[in-house]
């Protein structure tokens, strides 16, 4: 009898399997741990810092994976997807957690205050957020990225609905929340992959 293969589930395997060394946990924690300072600092910096991941953020997780990951499990390239579905969809996300936002401050504030804007912010940050890691949980097929997709929007919810909206205070609060158990999750992960994927014999560790 002639074997037959599951392209696509021999390619989800793989990508899962990239995604087990938790540096996308560690790097997400990172990010939000910047912008959360810069926008402490100055909220003008929150461009310079997002500027800078984009340019160079990536450049440095596939250097660690490069030295950490690829040797234990060998090299994986994701199947490039088409450039315009997926800014479309990411447009059309975003579009949607603004206009959420909108309505909660229409149903729930008044829209000539500036505080209820304020005050939605971490809402917006946690359905943006939510976003991300929901989709980065579609292509993993790890859990752990929905749960805290879910951790993102509730605790989203929760600042807007018990803050005054006096300071951005609480979009602050909502990023350094997330990063510290995306920090906990990842360095877990990482423990976790290193000790279970020994180098192959004759490699060295970096």
């Amino acid at each position: 009898m002639a074997n037959s293969f599951d392209t696509n589930e021999i390619e989800r395997k793989a990508r899962a399997a990239s995604f087990q060394d938790g540096l996308m946990e560690i790097f997400a924690a990172v990010v939000l741990t910047i912008i959360a300072i810069a926008w402490v600092a100055s909220p003008s910096l929150v461009g310079i810092a997002a500027a800078f991941v984009v340019l160079f953020g990536w450049r440095v997780v596939e250097r660690f994976k490069r030295r950490i990951t690829y040797p234990r499990i060998g090299y994986y390239q994701e199947k490039a997807e088409d450039a315009a579905t997926t800014g479309r969809g990411m447009l059309i996300f975003i579009g949607g957690a603004i206009a959420v936002m909108i309505g909660a401050v229409v149903v729930f504030g008044d829209v000539t205050d500036a505080s209820e804007w304020r005050r939605a912010a971490p809402l917006l940050s946690g359905l943006t957020l939510a976003g991300g890691f929901w989709y980065a949980g579609e292509r993993s097929g790890l859990i752990r990225h929905r749960v805290i997709a879910v951790y993102s929007v509730v605790t989203g919810v929760l600042l807007w609905a018990f803050s005054s909206g006096a300071t951005y205070e609480p979009l602050v609060w909502h990023l350094l929340g997330l990063a510290l158990p995306l920090m906990a999750i990842g360095t877990w992960a990482l423990e976790h992959f290193i000790r279970t994927h020994p180098l192959p014999h004759g490699a060295i560790d970096a």
